[in-house]
Protein backbone atom coordinates (compact mmCIF):
# COMPACT_ATOMS: atom_id res chain seq x y z
CA UNK A 1 0.00 0.00 0.00
CA UNK A 2 1.40 3.41 -0.95
CA UNK A 3 0.20 6.91 -0.08
CA UNK A 4 -1.21 9.12 -2.86
CA UNK A 5 1.32 11.61 -4.18
CA UNK A 6 0.63 15.07 -2.80
CA UNK A 7 1.74 18.38 -4.25
CA UNK A 8 1.69 21.93 -2.94
CA UNK A 9 -1.61 23.77 -2.93
CA UNK A 10 -1.94 26.70 -5.32
CA UNK A 11 -0.23 29.73 -3.76
CA UNK A 12 1.89 32.62 -4.97
CA UNK A 13 4.94 30.80 -3.61
CA UNK A 14 4.13 27.58 -5.46
CA UNK A 15 3.69 29.54 -8.69
CA UNK A 16 7.11 31.13 -8.23
CA UNK A 17 9.25 28.13 -7.31
CA UNK A 18 12.61 28.23 -9.07
CA UNK A 19 12.88 24.44 -8.72
CA UNK A 20 10.68 21.62 -7.52
CA UNK A 21 12.80 18.62 -6.64
CA UNK A 22 10.71 15.73 -5.31
CA UNK A 23 12.15 13.53 -2.58
CA UNK A 24 11.38 9.78 -2.70
CA UNK A 25 8.73 7.93 -0.75
CA UNK A 26 10.10 5.77 2.07
CA UNK A 27 10.11 2.03 1.39
CA UNK A 28 11.81 -0.81 3.20
CA UNK A 29 13.81 -0.45 6.41
CA UNK A 30 16.08 2.55 7.00
CA UNK A 31 18.28 3.10 10.06
CA UNK A 32 19.42 6.42 11.46
CA UNK A 33 20.59 8.13 14.63
CA UNK A 34 17.46 10.30 14.59
CA UNK A 35 14.13 10.13 12.79
CA UNK A 36 12.46 13.54 12.43
CA UNK A 37 8.74 13.41 11.68
CA UNK A 38 7.43 16.46 9.86
CA UNK A 39 8.96 18.51 7.06
CA UNK A 40 7.82 21.97 8.10
CA UNK A 41 10.16 24.56 9.53
CA UNK A 42 10.35 22.89 12.95
CA UNK A 43 11.34 19.54 11.46
CA UNK A 44 13.64 20.96 8.78
CA UNK A 45 15.50 23.14 11.29
CA UNK A 46 15.84 20.22 13.71
CA UNK A 47 17.16 17.94 10.96
CA UNK A 48 19.62 20.55 9.70
CA UNK A 49 20.89 21.22 13.22
CA UNK A 50 21.46 17.50 13.69
CA UNK A 51 23.34 16.89 10.42
CA UNK A 52 25.49 19.93 11.13
CA UNK A 53 26.39 18.23 14.42
CA UNK A 54 27.37 15.02 12.68
CA UNK A 55 24.22 12.98 13.19
CA UNK A 56 22.76 10.56 10.65
CA UNK A 57 19.15 11.67 10.17
CA UNK A 58 16.05 10.59 8.32
CA UNK A 59 13.22 13.10 7.90
CA UNK A 60 9.81 11.83 6.82
CA UNK A 61 7.07 14.15 5.61
CA UNK A 62 3.45 13.18 4.97
CA UNK A 63 3.13 15.43 1.92
CA UNK A 64 5.87 17.83 0.67
CA UNK A 65 8.44 19.69 2.76
CA UNK A 66 7.00 23.09 3.61
CA UNK A 67 3.53 21.94 2.52
CA UNK A 68 1.67 23.53 5.44
CA UNK A 69 2.01 26.91 7.12
CA UNK A 70 5.80 26.77 6.79
CA UNK A 71 5.57 27.24 3.03
CA UNK A 72 2.48 29.41 2.70
CA UNK A 73 2.84 32.08 5.42
CA UNK A 74 3.29 35.82 4.84
CA UNK A 75 7.09 35.64 4.99
CA UNK A 76 7.58 38.00 7.96
CA UNK A 77 10.78 37.09 9.85
CA UNK A 78 10.49 38.55 13.35
CA UNK A 79 12.02 37.85 16.74
CA UNK A 80 9.99 36.80 19.75
CA UNK A 81 7.04 34.47 20.28
CA UNK A 82 3.29 34.61 19.79
CA UNK A 83 2.89 34.94 23.58
CA UNK A 84 4.69 38.31 23.63
CA UNK A 85 7.58 39.52 25.74
CA UNK A 86 5.55 41.04 28.58
CA UNK A 87 3.55 37.82 28.96
CA UNK A 88 6.78 35.82 29.15
CA UNK A 89 8.17 38.13 31.81
CA UNK A 90 5.04 37.71 33.93
CA UNK A 91 5.16 33.92 33.59
CA UNK A 92 8.89 33.31 33.95
CA UNK A 93 10.42 36.43 35.44
CA UNK A 94 12.41 38.94 33.44
CA UNK A 95 15.76 37.12 33.32
CA UNK A 96 14.34 33.85 31.98
CA UNK A 97 12.12 35.71 29.53
CA UNK A 98 15.14 37.62 28.25
CA UNK A 99 17.00 34.36 27.63
CA UNK A 100 14.15 32.95 25.55
CA UNK A 101 13.77 36.12 23.49
CA UNK A 102 17.54 36.20 22.91
CA UNK A 103 17.25 32.75 21.33
CA UNK A 104 14.96 34.16 18.64
CA UNK A 105 17.19 37.20 18.05
CA UNK A 106 20.09 34.81 17.46
CA UNK A 107 17.85 32.71 15.22
CA UNK A 108 17.07 35.76 13.08
CA UNK A 109 20.82 36.16 12.48
CA UNK A 110 21.16 32.44 11.75
CA UNK A 111 18.44 32.61 9.11
CA UNK A 112 20.37 35.28 7.21
CA UNK A 113 23.59 33.32 7.65
CA UNK A 114 21.96 30.21 6.18
CA UNK A 115 20.51 32.15 3.25
CA UNK A 116 24.04 33.27 2.41
CA UNK A 117 25.86 30.03 3.27
CA UNK A 118 23.50 27.77 1.31
CA UNK A 119 22.89 30.30 -1.46
CA UNK A 120 19.10 30.17 -1.00
CA UNK A 121 17.24 32.28 -3.55
CA UNK A 122 14.35 33.35 -1.30
CA UNK A 123 14.39 37.06 -1.95
CA UNK A 124 13.90 39.80 -2.16
CA UNK A 125 15.08 39.88 1.45
CA UNK A 126 14.02 43.31 2.71
CA UNK A 127 14.83 44.60 6.18
CA UNK A 128 12.22 46.45 8.20
CA UNK A 129 8.80 45.53 9.59
CA UNK A 130 6.34 48.23 10.65
CA UNK A 131 3.60 47.58 13.21
CA UNK A 132 0.87 50.20 12.99
CA UNK A 133 -1.78 51.13 15.52
CA UNK A 134 -5.51 51.69 14.98
CA UNK A 135 -5.59 53.37 18.38
CA UNK A 136 -4.73 56.96 19.23
CA UNK A 137 -2.53 56.01 22.19
CA UNK A 138 0.90 57.38 21.39
CA UNK A 139 2.12 57.60 25.00
CA UNK A 140 1.18 53.99 25.72
CA UNK A 141 2.99 52.92 22.54
CA UNK A 142 6.11 54.87 23.51
CA UNK A 143 6.03 53.29 26.97
CA UNK A 144 5.82 49.81 25.43
CA UNK A 145 8.71 50.57 23.07
CA UNK A 146 10.92 51.88 25.86
CA UNK A 147 10.24 48.84 28.06
CA UNK A 148 10.79 46.41 25.16
CA UNK A 149 14.09 48.06 24.27
CA UNK A 150 15.29 48.37 27.88
CA UNK A 151 14.32 44.82 28.87
CA UNK A 152 14.89 42.88 25.66
CA UNK A 153 17.13 45.02 23.44
CA UNK A 154 14.72 44.86 20.51
CA UNK A 155 15.84 48.06 18.80
CA UNK A 156 12.31 49.33 18.19
CA UNK A 157 11.72 52.83 16.86
CA UNK A 158 8.64 54.97 17.51
CA UNK A 159 7.04 56.39 14.38
CA UNK A 160 4.59 59.30 14.66
CA UNK A 161 1.26 59.29 12.87
CA UNK A 162 2.60 61.74 10.31
CA UNK A 163 5.51 59.45 9.52
CA UNK A 164 3.27 56.39 9.29
CA UNK A 165 0.89 58.19 6.95
CA UNK A 166 3.73 59.18 4.64
CA UNK A 167 3.93 55.55 3.54
CA UNK A 168 0.53 54.14 4.58
CA UNK A 169 -1.94 56.58 3.06
CA UNK A 170 -4.95 55.77 5.19
CA UNK A 171 -6.79 57.64 7.92
CA UNK A 172 -7.24 54.45 9.95
CA UNK A 173 -3.70 54.34 11.35
CA UNK A 174 -2.11 56.35 14.12
CA UNK A 175 1.44 55.74 15.36
CA UNK A 176 3.73 52.81 14.71
CA UNK A 177 6.58 50.60 15.88
CA UNK A 178 9.39 50.06 13.42
CA UNK A 179 11.59 46.97 13.81
CA UNK A 180 14.65 47.59 11.59
CA UNK A 181 16.18 44.13 12.11
CA UNK A 182 13.11 42.08 11.21
CA UNK A 183 12.70 41.29 7.53
CA UNK A 184 10.68 39.55 4.81
CA UNK A 185 11.33 36.83 2.25
CA UNK A 186 9.81 33.91 0.31
CA UNK A 187 9.22 31.18 2.94
CA UNK A 188 8.66 28.24 0.59
CA UNK A 189 11.90 28.86 -1.28
CA UNK A 190 13.65 29.18 2.08
CA UNK A 191 12.37 25.91 3.54
CA UNK A 192 13.18 24.11 0.29
CA UNK A 193 16.67 25.61 0.38
CA UNK A 194 17.17 24.20 3.87
CA UNK A 195 15.95 20.82 2.63
CA UNK A 196 18.55 20.90 -0.15
CA UNK A 197 21.24 21.73 2.44
CA UNK A 198 20.21 18.73 4.55
CA UNK A 199 20.38 16.41 1.54
CA UNK A 200 23.76 17.82 0.48
CA UNK A 201 25.11 17.11 3.97
CA UNK A 202 24.03 13.48 3.83
CA UNK A 203 20.61 13.66 5.51
CA UNK A 204 17.78 11.62 4.00
CA UNK A 205 14.41 13.21 3.24
CA UNK A 206 11.32 11.21 2.29
CA UNK A 207 8.13 12.91 1.09
CA UNK A 208 4.62 11.45 0.77
CA UNK A 209 5.55 9.20 3.69
CA UNK A 210 3.15 9.85 6.59
CA UNK A 211 4.12 8.27 9.90
CA UNK A 212 1.46 5.79 11.00
CA UNK A 213 2.81 4.38 14.24
CA UNK A 214 5.74 4.84 16.65
CA UNK A 215 6.83 2.01 18.89
CA UNK A 216 9.75 1.01 21.07
CA UNK A 217 11.90 -1.89 19.87
CA UNK A 218 14.71 -2.66 22.31
CA UNK A 219 16.96 0.39 22.58
CA UNK A 220 15.52 1.92 19.38
CA UNK A 221 12.37 3.66 18.27
CA UNK A 222 10.64 2.41 15.14
CA UNK A 223 8.54 4.73 12.99
CA UNK A 224 6.23 2.94 10.56
CA UNK A 225 4.93 4.33 7.28
CA UNK A 226 2.71 2.65 4.70
CA UNK A 227 5.63 1.14 2.78
CA UNK A 228 8.56 1.21 5.19
CA UNK A 229 9.96 1.95 8.61
CA UNK A 230 12.77 3.89 10.23
CA UNK A 231 14.75 2.52 13.18
CA UNK A 232 16.47 5.21 15.23
CA UNK A 233 17.79 5.89 18.71
CA UNK A 234 15.83 9.14 18.82
CA UNK A 235 12.58 10.28 17.25
CA UNK A 236 11.43 13.92 17.11
CA UNK A 237 7.78 14.78 16.43
CA UNK A 238 7.44 18.08 14.57
CA UNK A 239 3.99 17.51 13.08
CA UNK A 240 2.11 20.50 14.53
CA UNK A 241 -1.65 19.93 14.11
CA UNK A 242 -1.10 17.13 11.60
CA UNK A 243 -0.63 14.38 14.21
CA UNK A 244 -3.72 12.47 13.01
CA UNK A 245 -3.69 9.90 15.81
CA UNK A 246 0.09 9.49 15.88
CA UNK A 247 0.39 10.78 19.45
CA UNK A 248 -2.80 11.67 21.31
CA UNK A 249 -0.96 13.59 24.04
CA UNK A 250 0.48 16.05 21.54
CA UNK A 251 -2.60 16.08 19.35
CA UNK A 252 -4.76 17.14 22.30
CA UNK A 253 -2.30 19.75 23.59
CA UNK A 254 -2.93 22.25 20.78
CA UNK A 255 -5.60 23.28 18.30
CA UNK A 256 -5.58 24.51 14.69
CA UNK A 257 -6.21 28.14 13.88
CA UNK A 258 -7.01 29.09 10.29
CA UNK A 259 -5.87 32.28 8.58
CA UNK A 260 -6.02 33.57 5.02
CA UNK A 261 -3.83 35.23 2.38
CA UNK A 262 -4.39 36.67 -1.08
CA UNK A 263 -1.94 38.00 -3.65
CA UNK A 264 -2.92 40.32 -6.46
CA UNK A 265 -2.00 40.66 -10.07
CA UNK A 266 0.53 43.47 -10.72
CA UNK A 267 -0.88 46.88 -9.76
CA UNK A 268 -0.01 50.05 -11.64
CA UNK A 269 2.86 51.62 -9.68
CA UNK A 270 1.31 55.08 -9.33
CA UNK A 271 -1.93 53.54 -8.04
CA UNK A 272 -0.12 51.32 -5.55
CA UNK A 273 1.98 54.22 -4.26
CA UNK A 274 -1.16 56.28 -3.76
CA UNK A 275 -1.95 53.79 -0.99
CA UNK A 276 1.22 51.97 0.10
CA UNK A 277 4.54 53.61 -0.66
CA UNK A 278 7.10 51.46 1.13
CA UNK A 279 8.96 48.15 0.72
CA UNK A 280 8.50 47.39 4.45
CA UNK A 281 6.26 44.56 5.63
CA UNK A 282 3.32 45.90 7.63
CA UNK A 283 0.89 44.58 10.19
CA UNK A 284 -1.25 46.19 12.88
CA UNK A 285 -1.65 45.92 16.64
CA UNK A 286 -5.14 44.41 16.71
CA UNK A 287 -5.70 40.83 17.83
CA UNK A 288 -7.24 40.11 14.42
CA UNK A 289 -4.74 42.06 12.36
CA UNK A 290 -4.21 42.81 8.70
CA UNK A 291 -0.71 42.07 7.41
CA UNK A 292 0.66 42.85 3.99
CA UNK A 293 3.70 43.56 1.86
CA UNK A 294 4.56 44.45 -1.71
CA UNK A 295 5.88 41.60 -3.84
CA UNK A 296 7.94 41.78 -7.04
CA UNK A 297 6.16 43.32 -10.06
CA UNK A 298 4.05 45.50 -7.74
CA UNK A 299 1.90 42.63 -6.61
CA UNK A 300 0.41 42.99 -3.14
CA UNK A 301 0.25 40.16 -0.58
CA UNK A 302 -2.61 40.68 1.88
CA UNK A 303 -3.41 38.46 4.84
CA UNK A 304 -5.68 38.50 7.84
CA UNK A 305 -8.68 37.17 9.69
CA UNK A 306 -8.65 34.17 12.00
CA UNK A 307 -11.02 31.27 12.38
CA UNK A 308 -11.19 27.92 14.08
CA UNK A 309 -14.08 26.46 12.10
CA UNK A 310 -15.23 29.03 9.57
CA UNK A 311 -13.83 29.19 6.06
CA UNK A 312 -14.80 32.12 3.80
CA UNK A 313 -16.61 31.08 0.64
CA UNK A 314 -14.42 33.52 -1.25
CA UNK A 315 -11.09 34.28 0.43
CA UNK A 316 -10.10 36.87 -2.16
CA UNK A 317 -13.37 38.75 -1.67
CA UNK A 318 -12.86 38.82 2.11
CA UNK A 319 -9.28 40.07 1.74
CA UNK A 320 -10.33 42.76 -0.75
CA UNK A 321 -13.02 43.92 1.68
CA UNK A 322 -10.40 44.38 4.39
CA UNK A 323 -7.98 46.06 1.96
CA UNK A 324 -10.51 48.59 0.69
CA UNK A 325 -11.58 49.41 4.23
CA UNK A 326 -8.06 50.76 4.71
CA UNK A 327 -7.24 51.90 1.20
CA UNK A 328 -10.42 52.82 -0.73
CA UNK A 329 -8.23 54.42 -3.41
CA UNK A 330 -7.27 50.91 -4.55
CA UNK A 331 -10.84 49.86 -5.29
CA UNK A 332 -11.33 49.24 -8.98
CA UNK A 333 -7.59 48.87 -9.56
CA UNK A 334 -6.86 45.52 -7.89
CA UNK A 335 -7.35 42.06 -9.38
CA UNK A 336 -6.92 39.00 -7.15
CA UNK A 337 -4.55 36.43 -8.61
CA UNK A 338 -4.45 33.60 -6.06
CA UNK A 339 -5.71 33.12 -2.50
CA UNK A 340 -5.36 30.39 0.07
CA UNK A 341 -5.90 29.34 3.68
CA UNK A 342 -3.47 27.82 6.16
CA UNK A 343 -3.62 26.16 9.55
CA UNK A 344 -1.50 27.35 12.47
CA UNK A 345 -0.80 25.21 15.54
CA UNK A 346 -1.57 27.02 18.80
CA UNK A 347 -1.21 25.80 22.35
CA UNK A 348 -3.29 27.69 24.95
CA UNK A 349 -0.11 29.36 26.28
CA UNK A 350 0.88 30.47 22.72
CA UNK A 351 4.43 29.18 23.14
CA UNK A 352 6.38 26.42 21.40
CA UNK A 353 6.15 22.96 22.93
CA UNK A 354 9.67 21.56 23.21
CA UNK A 355 10.74 18.61 25.33
CA UNK A 356 11.19 14.88 25.85
CA UNK A 357 8.32 12.60 26.81
CA UNK A 358 10.61 9.68 27.57
CA UNK A 359 14.24 8.91 26.73
CA UNK A 360 14.76 9.37 23.00
CA UNK A 361 11.15 10.46 22.33
CA UNK A 362 11.16 14.21 21.61
CA UNK A 363 8.64 16.81 20.50
CA UNK A 364 9.21 20.20 18.88
CA UNK A 365 5.95 21.79 17.78
CA UNK A 366 3.34 24.51 18.42
CA UNK A 367 4.75 27.54 16.60
CA UNK A 368 1.46 29.06 15.45
CA UNK A 369 1.44 32.69 14.41
CA UNK A 370 5.12 33.40 14.93
CA UNK A 371 7.20 30.67 13.43
CA UNK A 372 10.21 31.58 11.32
CA UNK A 373 12.59 32.66 14.09
CA UNK A 374 11.24 30.43 16.90
CA UNK A 375 11.36 27.28 14.74
CA UNK A 376 14.98 28.06 13.93
CA UNK A 377 15.73 28.46 17.64
CA UNK A 378 13.75 25.33 18.55
CA UNK A 379 15.51 23.24 15.93
CA UNK A 380 18.90 24.27 17.30
CA UNK A 381 17.82 23.58 20.88
CA UNK A 382 16.56 20.05 20.15
CA UNK A 383 19.55 19.26 17.92
CA UNK A 384 21.96 20.37 20.66
CA UNK A 385 20.05 18.32 23.25
CA UNK A 386 20.26 15.13 21.18
CA UNK A 387 23.75 15.53 19.74
CA UNK A 388 25.51 17.21 22.66
CA UNK A 389 23.42 16.55 25.76
CA UNK A 390 22.62 20.26 26.08
CA UNK A 391 19.90 21.00 28.64
CA UNK A 392 18.67 24.33 27.26
CA UNK A 393 15.41 22.75 26.10
CA UNK A 394 14.29 22.59 29.74
CA UNK A 395 13.75 26.36 29.65
CA UNK A 396 10.53 25.56 27.75
CA UNK A 397 9.24 23.15 30.41
CA UNK A 398 6.73 25.72 31.80
CA UNK A 399 5.02 25.52 28.40
CA UNK A 400 4.17 21.85 28.29
CA UNK A 401 1.73 19.56 26.55
CA UNK A 402 -1.19 19.75 28.95
CA UNK A 403 -4.65 18.91 27.63
CA UNK A 404 -6.08 21.73 25.49
CA UNK A 405 -9.64 20.46 25.60
CA UNK A 406 -9.85 18.52 22.36
CA UNK A 407 -12.83 19.61 20.25
CA UNK A 408 -14.41 21.38 23.23
CA UNK A 409 -11.18 23.34 23.63
CA UNK A 410 -11.57 24.59 20.08
CA UNK A 411 -15.07 25.86 20.86
CA UNK A 412 -13.69 27.68 23.90
CA UNK A 413 -10.90 29.16 21.80
CA UNK A 414 -13.48 30.33 19.22
CA UNK A 415 -15.35 32.15 21.98
CA UNK A 416 -12.11 33.83 23.07
CA UNK A 417 -11.44 34.81 19.47
CA UNK A 418 -14.90 36.41 19.10
CA UNK A 419 -14.37 38.27 22.35
CA UNK A 420 -11.04 39.68 21.18
CA UNK A 421 -12.58 40.72 17.87
CA UNK A 422 -15.26 42.56 19.81
CA UNK A 423 -12.54 44.26 21.87
CA UNK A 424 -10.78 45.29 18.68
CA UNK A 425 -14.00 46.90 17.44
CA UNK A 426 -14.73 48.64 20.73
CA UNK A 427 -11.20 49.98 21.17
CA UNK A 428 -10.68 51.43 17.70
Amino acid sequence: MTSPVENYIDTYYMRHLDEDVHYPTLSGVTEADVCVIGGGLAGINTALGLVERGKNIVLIEAKRIGWGASGRNAGFVAKGYAAGESSLAKTLGLEKAQALVELTKNARKLIKKRISEFNIDCGPVIDGVLTVSWRNKAEALKKYINEANDNFGLGFEFWSRDRVQEICKTDKYYDGIFAPHDFQFNPLRYVRGLGKAIANKGGKIFENSPALKIEREGASWVVHTAAGKVKAKHVVLCCAIYMEGLDRRLENAAFPVQTYIMTTAPIEESVLKSAIDTPYAIYDTRFCSDYYRILPDNRLLWGGRVGLWAHPKNIAEAMLHDMFKLYPQLEGHVTPEVSWAGLLCYAPHKMPQIGQIEPGYWYNTGYGGHGLCPTTAGGEIVAAAIAEGDQSYKAFSPFGISYAGGKLGRYAAQMVYWWWRARDAMDI
